[in-house]
């Protein structure tokens, strides 16, 4: 007998305050919402897109050019035959570009906090500023910045040794910066939150998060494509390699050369981060609807039912698992219920 699937009526008449419609979320949705996200709130999202782009990379061109001119003076090509090689200096380059990605993946990992406020807002309609945000955030920012650095160096650390087990850390702490963030919790609790969230729809999740990364990392390729021709022109420099500086040193690159690309990586920055912040919130928002009603409870705060500020609603779902609305059977495959109660189920 075949399994009964969502309420047609529910589906295409669920109320729609912001972004996404109140319901469980495909996954159109979840991108489209990223999408309109940045469309409905461009001051807060780009805004802080924007500082944080900036602060990025100003640090990123400290330590490219720092790590290029170790590897540059650590490598003597005057003899082709016989090059001479400092092996101190070409360790301390590549450790120093090894540092500045960690860096640049907590960077992102910070904004991608402070736009959850926006996102998690705009779901029920309602548009914050940059200092509101800030007010928000605030309060977690020490949380926020340990926890970006557990989510951005454990799974690239899996990743290094082992495949599998950084593609499953970072599938299921996906959710792990929004769960600190709208729920003000600490960072051990945050980590088992999205585990306890993307437990019995990993690979949904694995596949939505691998789609808006290639998505964002291939708007940013096109972004990044004039600023690296420019600065080749300007600075001799080719994109491939060829062309170097005039001291012919095939390691040593302009300080124009990265300087330039710099400004490609924070208009880059700007318009995505935005949209990849907006998948990984939604997706939060998704599981918690799908797994604790909080479909339901948002859509009695869009509607002025729920006291209190709208960032309550997000606290407020239901923690035993029922059917929200009659004729959404929840062993339809597309939704799943549970429970939150920090145990394993």
């Amino acid at each position: 007998m075949p399994r009964s699937g969502p309420d047609p009526y529910y589906v295409q008449f669920a109320p729609k305050p912001g972004c996404v419609p109140l319901r469980p979320l495909n996954l159109g949705e979840i991108l489209d919402g990223s999408f309109k996200v940045v469309r409905r709130n461009p001051r807060a999202t780009l805004g802080l897109s924007a500082i944080v782009a900036v602060l990025q990379a100003t640090v990123l061109a400290v330590v490219q050019i720092f790590a290029f001119n170790q590897l540059s003076s650590g490598i003597d090509s005057t003899n082709p035959d016989n090059p001479q090689v400092n092996v101190g200096q070409v360790v301390t380059g590549e450790l120093t570009f090894a540092v500045g990605a960690l860096v640049g993946a907590l960077f992102v990992a910070i904004l991608a906090g402070m736009l959850t406020v926006v996102i998690t807002e705009d779901v029920l309609g309602k548009q914050l500023s940059i200092g509101q945000v800030w007010r928000r955030i605030r309060p977690r920012m020490w949380r926020l910045v340990l926890l970006s650095a557990v989510v951005g160096i454990v799974p690239g650390l899996g990743l290094i040794l082992c495949i599998a087990p950084g593609v499953w850390l970072w599938a299921t702490w996906a959710v792990a910066v929004p769960a600190l963030v709208v729920e003000n919790t600490t960072v051990r609790k945050s980590l088992g939150r999205s585990r306890a969230l993307v437990r019995g729809m990993f690979w949904r999740v694995l596949g939505i998060r691998l789609l808006g990364v290639l998505m964002v990392a291939f708007i940013g390729f096109l972004i990044g494509i004039p600023f690296a021709l420019l600065a080749g022109m300007v600075s001799g420099h080719s994109v491939l390699g060829s062309g170097l500086a005039s001291s012919g040193d095939s390691l040593s690159v302009p300080i124009t050369y990265i300087l330039i690309t710099s400004l490609g990586s924070i208009l880059s920055t700007t318009l995505t981060a935005p949209i990849r912040a907006g998948i990984d919130a939604l997706l939060y928002v998704d599981l918690r609807m799908r797994k604790e009603g909080l479909d339901i409870v948002l859509q009695q705060a869009a509607a002025g039912l729920t006291p209190g500020p709208s960032g309550a609603a997000f606290a407020a779902a239901p923690p035993a698992a029922q059917s929200p609305v009659q004729g959404w059977n929840p062993d339809d495959p597309g939704y799943e219920y549970g429970r939150w109660d920090g145990r394993k189920h």
